[in-house]
């Protein structure tokens, strides 16, 4: 092949591979500004801005192999790697299966503040269905989400009541137990339900071969209603948290599949 034909040739072949290249970032940066509109747009350098912040970098895939790494240092891909799949559970989630729990913390810093201070200057206080005054966040319209939730709660039958009054709580700056990484509570996008009524994988017993077994006793028509305003529930993770619904929106995206 002459040098003519060769050299052209071979800039297609460098074009089309920067091309597939880039794909798997800007379908990752697609899937952020879709769910989250008002608040993250992507930069012509395949980059994503959060409230006009920061260009945030989308990594690669984690090559992490341990899961806790995994989880304490989550890229903005990884937080999408495991699927969410919204509706009733067929089968309970496989041995390290939470999809939601891998987020990268400096996204949701620069989306809802980097400290108490500044998070709770865009909170709100809305009323739980029991009538109990709950502190939210007003970034994304998350308070909005949460009193539509409210009024459609409050359509179930009384034999749900019990599931819905005595909340454990909204907003709460503070680490996930046993954990240095931030809890979603402390955005004001997370609550957790009443405690009495649910269950939580660090208050039970592994098996012999070290497999917590599943439990749950929320009904699915709650978790439904809240699945609807794009929050994901604890339930649907090998280590559970039942009472546990967070407002994650690139997770209940169709287009939410990055593998």
């Amino acid at each position: 092949m002459s040098k003519k034909i060769l050299l052209p040739v071979m800039c297609l072949f460098l074009l089309l591979l920067s091309f597939i290249n880039k794909q798997p970032h800007t379908n990752v940066a697609n899937i952020y500004s879709k769910a989250y509109p008002a608040t993250v747009v992507i930069n012509s350098d395949n980059t994503v801005s959060v409230n006009k912040g920061r260009h945030l970098q989308i990594e690669p895939k984690s090559t992490q192999q341990d899961f806790e790494q995994w989880l304490n240092n989550a890229t903005l891909t990884d937080q999408l790697e495991q699927e969410y799949t919204k509706g009733s559970m067929t089968v309970v989630p496989a041995i390290n299966f939470d999809p939601g729990r891998a987020r990268c913390e400096e996204f949701f810093e620069e989306m809802y503040g980097h400290n108490a201070g500044e998070v709770i200057k865009n909170c709100t206080t809305i009323q739980w269905v029991d009538g109990t005054p709950l502190v939210v966040t007003k970034v994304n319209g998350v308070d909005k989400h949460f009193r539509q939730i409210v009024a459609e709660l409050k359509k179930l039958p009384s034999t749900f009541s019990k599931y819905l009054t005595k909340p454990g709580g909204t907003y709460n700056w503070r680490n996930i137990a046993g954990t240095n990484r931030r809890s979603t509570h402390s955005y004001g996008i997370a609550i957790d339900i009443n405690v009495g009524q649910s269950h939580y994988w660090r208050n039970s017993t592994a098996d012999k071969k070290g497999v917590y077994p599943y439990k749950n006793k929320i009904p699915m028509e709650i978790v439904n209603i809240f699945e609807k305003h794009g929050f994901i529930w604890g339930g649907k993770w090998y280590h559970y948290d039942t009472m546990h619904f967070e407002y994650r929106p690139e997770l209940c995206s169709t287009e939410c599949s990055c593998n």
